[in-house]
């Protein structure tokens, strides 16, 4: 494969990883506090959260797409090369593809079924426990992908 064409993988594969990784330190450790710090739990807070989570979640899914992408060309340049992993880096590699496959599961997931009965029941009861507890575990989700993020750079750090 063109060493331009691996060279720009990278490069996009690394994009990619910055853009969603950072999306969710954003959210969790800026945005979210931030917001709550100026409006409270008013409705406000909530317009601008959905406002700033419908254009983090295209972003992200751009990301996503560009990880994949990059991620495909980069293990069929190694292939092309001969590139033999030992086991543990084999090993390591497909750990990595594993969370990697549950981050994205676990993203469109909270943006594809939780998301969207979050907005039925806010129009219900948004002061119902069965709310707060689905509210809670959408966030609890974006913790879980940014540990699991966090992990998946570090076994890439490993290959």
């Amino acid at each position: 494969m063109n060493e331009i064409i691996i060279i720009l993988s990278k490069w996009l594969h690394l994009l990619g990883t910055v853009i969603w990784i950072g999306a969710i330190i954003l959210l969790l450790f800026i945005i979210i506090p931030s917001a709550k710090e100026v409006f409270g739990s008013t409705s406000e807070f909530k317009k601008l959260l959905k406002s700033v989570g419908k254009r983090m979640t295209s972003l992200v899914n751009i990301a996503i797409i560009t990880i994949i992408v990059s991620g495909i060309l980069l293990t069929m340049s190694e292939k092309n090369l001969g590139s033999e992993k030992e086991d543990s880096s084999s090993f390591i590699f497909q750990s990595k593809v594993l969370l990697a496959f549950i981050m994205v599961i676990i993203h469109f997931s909270r943006n594809k079924i939780i998301a969207p009965i979050l907005e039925k029941m806010a129009t219900k009861d948004p002061n119902s426990k069965s709310f707060i507890r689905l509210q809670k575990i959408q966030i609890d989700l974006v913790w879980v992908n940014l540990a699991l993020g966090l992990t998946v750079m570090f076994l890439s750090v490993m290959l």
